[in-house]
C-alpha cells in the first residue's frame, strides 16, 4: 500500500538521521555535520558524512548517499514502504490504514505494550526486589556483570502464580492482551489466568530493531519437575523462526566483522558479548531456518556455527551448514572440546583462546560431514564411503551459486580423495532431481492465476504519487566514476538549496551543455524541467524519485561542507563568497569559473589544431587563427563577467 506524501514528509521531519545512523555507525561531530567509518565499504579513514540539517548522508569513498529512508533500506535490506513503517514505529508517527488494518495494528501495538511492561516488571524484580535474590545469586555465580545483564535486560519472574498478572492489571492491561502476548495461561476450568513464568530467570527476546517480542525463562530450582527452559509461544508478534537472540545487541559488530557466530544458548550469547565477542547470536529454541539466514545476510558474509560436541550438536551443525549454504552465505562449523559450551570455554580460557580455536578448527560442509562420518565409523567399507560421498554431493548440490558449488566440489574431492569429475557428474544428477522436486512442490502450491488486467483504468481512478524506487525511470547507471568540477558542485548545491529563483538566474546565463556530460547535466536538466513545470521540488531527487544516481549526486553536494577554495582567487583572480554570505554572487563566480574551464578547453584544442596544421604544411591558417582570436576575446568577455549582461541563453 502506497503511503501518502504528507505522512512521508511527517516522518522525514520527525526523525533524526543522526540517531538512526548511530545505531550502525560510530559518529563524531565534524563542524555542522557528523562523520564516521562508512558501513557500506571497508575504510580506515572516515569518509562517511551525515548532515542533520537536511537529514542526508553521503560517503565520499564509495559515493553512496541519500536520505534517512534510503539509509534504512540499505542497512536493513527492505523496500521504501517497509523503511517508512520502520521509521514511523521508531518516531511514533501513525500511518493511515484500512479499518481492518487499523484494528489489527491496534491489537498488535497492545501486545507490544504488554511485552514492554512485562520486560520492565521482570527487570525490576531482579534488580530491586528481595524476591529477586535467587536470580541475582545465580547470575553472580555464572559471572555475569551488571553491564551485560543490563544490555540484555535480564530479569526475574517471582515464584508466584499471579505476580505479573497483578502488576499488569495495575497498568490497566486486559488479561486477554496478556494472553495473546504469551505472558499468561488460561486455567483449565476457564475461570481465569495464571502467569506463564514463575521462579525463573527471564531473558527478553528483542526484534532486530529493539522491540521486546517474547521471553525465555530458565528454572532456578534444579529439583523442580519442569523443563529447564520455557519460551514464549508463537504470537502475533513473535515467530521463533524469524528471531535471533542477541541480533539487536550485536548487529553493528556483525556488520563490522562481516561474520556471525551462531551458538545454542542465551547465556552463550551473553558470555561471548561480555568477553568482547559481540558478533554472536542464538536461535530461540529452534533449528536455524532460512528466514534466520536471510536476516543474517543483511549484516554478514560468513556464518560460524559453534555447537556442542555431542551427537545432537553435530546434527544441528550439519543441518545449519546446509541451511546457510542454501541461502548463499559462507558456512563453517566449529566443535568445542568435550564438556565445553561457548559460555564455559570463554570464561575458562578467554576470548583470544576461543578466537584461536575457531580459526584452527573450523570446517566447511564437506570436511565436517566426512569428519562426522569417520567418527561414527561410516568410512570403513567401500559401501559406506559411497554413501557418505552421495550425502556430501547432495548437500553441495543445494548451493544456489554455481561458482560456490564448483569450489565446494573441489573441496569435497580433496576430502573424499576422488576425482572432481566423478563428483561433478553425480552433482548434476542430484541437482536435476532437486529441481524436479522443487518444480512439483511449486506446482502444488501455485495459486490460481489472477484475472486478466483491464485495458482501461476506472473513470474515477486518481494518479498516485510514485514512491521512491517505483518511478518508471530506465536509469540504471551504477558508474560512480563521473567527475564533478568544484564549481559545478557549488552550483548544484545552490540550485538544490535556493530553488526556483536560483534556477532561473543560473540557467538564464548558462547553457545546459556547459555542464559536464552525464549525471551532472541530468541533474541540472531535471531541475530545469521542474522549474518549467512550475513546481521545483528538490526533495523528490533526494528521496530517489528521479533514480539512485541523481539521488546520490544530490546528497553528495548537499552533505559536502565544501567552501570555495582560496586558490580560485589566486589562480584566476575570481573571489567566490561563502554560500551563506551572498549566494547569487557565489553563483556568478562559479558560473564564471565553469565557463572559463570550457573556453580554456576550447583554446587548448584550437592551439593544437594550429600546430597540427602547421606541421602538415597548410598554406592558410587564417580560419584557425580567427577561431583562436574569437575564443581569446570570449575568454576576456567571460572573465569580465560581461556575459551577465547578455540576453538569456534560453
Amino acid at each position: 500500500m502506497a503511503l501518502p506524501d504528507d505522512k512521508v514528509d511527517e516522518i522525514r521531519s520527525t526523525v533524526d538521521i543522526v540517531d538512526v545512523v548511530s545505531d550502525y555507525v560510530r559518529l563524531k561531530r565534524s563542524g555542522q555535520s557528523y562523520k564516521g567509518l562508512c558501513p557500506f565499504h571497508d575504510e580506515n579513514t572516515p569518509s562517511f558524512h551525515v548532515n542533520p540539517e537536511d537529514n542526508l548522508y553521503y560517503c565520499f569513498g564509495c559515493q553512496k548517499g541519500g536520505d534517512v529512508f534510503s539509509f534504512v533500506q540499505e542497512m536493513e535490506g527492505v523496500g521504501f514502504v517497509e523503511s517508512a513503517r520502520w521509521l514511523a514505529e521508531r518516531t511514533g508517527v501513525s500511518l493511515p490504514q484500512s479499518e481492518a488494518e487499523e484494528e489489527a495494528a491496534s491489537h498488535r501495538e497492545a501486545i507490544y505494550q504488554a511485552l514492554r511492561i512485562a520486560g520492565r516488571f521482570f527487570y525490576r524484580q531482579r534488580t530491586q526486589s528481595e524476591r529477586g535474590a535467587p536470580a541475582r545469586r545465580y547470575l553472580s555465580e555464572r559471572d555475569f556483570d551488571a553491564d551485560t545483564l543490563k544490555t540484555f535486560g535480564v530479569g526475574y519472574a517471582p515464584d508466584s502464580w499471579d505476580a505479573l498478572l497483578t502488576a499488569a492489571q495495575e497498568e490497566h492491561l486486559k488479561p486477554e492482551i496478556l494472553h495473546d502476548a504469551g505472558l499468561i495461561i488460561e486455567r483449565n476450568a476457564g475461570d481465569g489466568y495464571y502467569d506463564r513464568y514463575r521462579g525463573r530467570v527471564i531473558f527478553p527476546i528483542f526484534s532486530h530493531i529493539g522491540k521486546v517480542v517474547g521471553f525465555a525463562g530458565r528454572i532456578l530450582d534444579a529439583d523442580a519437575d519442569q523443563p529447564k527452559y520455557i519460551n514464549s509461544p508463537e504470537t502475533e508478534v513473535y515467530h521463533k523462526s524469524d528471531v535471533l537472540y542477541g541480533l539487536y545487541q550485536g548487529k553493528q559488530a556483525i556488520r563490522r566483522e562481516k561474520e556471525v557466530w551462531v551458538v545454542e544458548g542465551y547465556t552463550d550469547v551473553m558470555a561471548l558479548h561480555q568477553a568482547g565477542i559481540e558478533h554472536a547470536v542464538a536461535t530461540c529454541g529452534t533449528a536455524l531456518t532460512p528466514s534466520h539466514v536471510q536476516m543474517l545476510d543483511r549484516y554478514a558474509q560468513r556464518v560460524i556455527l559453534l555447537f556442542d560436541g555431542d551427537e545432537a550438536g553435530g546434527r544441528a551443525a550439519r543441518s545449519g551448514l546446509k541451511t546457510v549454504l542454501s541461502e548463499g552465505l559462507g558456512a563453517y562449523a566449529v566443535t568445542l572440546p568435550a564438556g565445553h559450551d561457548p559460555d564455559s570455554y570463554v570464561k575458562e580460557h578467554g576470548a583470544d583462546a576461543l578466537h584461536q580455536h575457531v580459526a584452527n578448527t573450523r570446517s566447511d560442509l564437506p570436511q565436517f560431514m566426512v569428519n562426522q562420518a569417520r567418527e561414527a565409523g561410516r568410512m570403513q567399507t567401500p559401501e559406506d564411503r559411497v554413501e557418505v560421498q552421495s550425502e556430501v554431493v547432495a548437500a553441495v548440490a543445494a548451493i544456489p551459486d554455481a561458482n560456490l558449488r564448483r569450489e565446494y566440489v573441489r573441496q569435497a574431492a580433496d576430502v573424499l580423495d576422488v576425482p572432481p569429475g566423478d563428483l561433478l557428474a553425480d552433482l548434476e544428477r542430484q541437482r536435476e532431481a532437486q529441481q524436479k522436486k522443487q518444480r512439483r512442490r511449486s506446482q502444488r502450491s501455485r495459486p490460481s492465476p489472477p484475472p486478466p488486467p483491464q485495458d482501461n483504468a476506472p473513470p474515477n481512478a486518481s494518479p498516485r504519487t510514485p514512491q521512491p524506487g517505483e518511478n518508471g525511470s530506465d536509469e540504471r547507471e551504477t558508474d560512480r566514476s563521473y567527475r564533478v568540477l568544484p564549481e559545478e558542485r557549488l552550483l548544484l548545491r545552490l540550485l538544490l538549496e535556493k530553488g526556483g529563483r536560483m534556477i532561473q538566474y543560473v540557467l538564464s546565463h548558462m547553457a545546459l551543455d556547459e555542464f559536464s556530460e552525464g549525471p551532472v547535466r541530468k541533474l541540472v536538466q531535471c531541475l530545469m524541467q521542474m522549474y518549467k513545470d512550475g513546481s521545483v521540488q528538490p526533495d523528490r531527487i533526494l528521496r530517489g524519485e528521479e533514480g539512485p544516481v541523481l539521488q546520490q549526486l544530490a546528497a553528495s553536494v548537499r552533505v559536502d561542507e565544501y567552501s570555495p577554495s582560496e586558490n580560485w582567487e589566486h589562480r584566476r583572480d575570481i573571489r567566490v563568497p561563502r554560500l551563506n554570505e551572498r549566494p547569487y554572487e557565489a553563483a556568478a563566480s562559479a558560473m564564471t569559473l565553469l565557463k572559463l574551464d570550457r573556453v580554456d578547453d576550447a583554446l587548448r584544442e584550437a592551439r593544437a589544431d594550429i600546430r597540427r596544421a602547421d606541421r602538415n604544411g597548410a598554406d592558410d591558417l587564417t580560419e584557425l587563427q580567427n577561431r583562436l582570436m574569437k575564443l581569446t576575446n570570449l575568454r576576456k568577455h567571460i572573465h569580465n563577467r560581461d556575459y551577465l549582461n547578455d540576453p538569456p541563453t534560453g
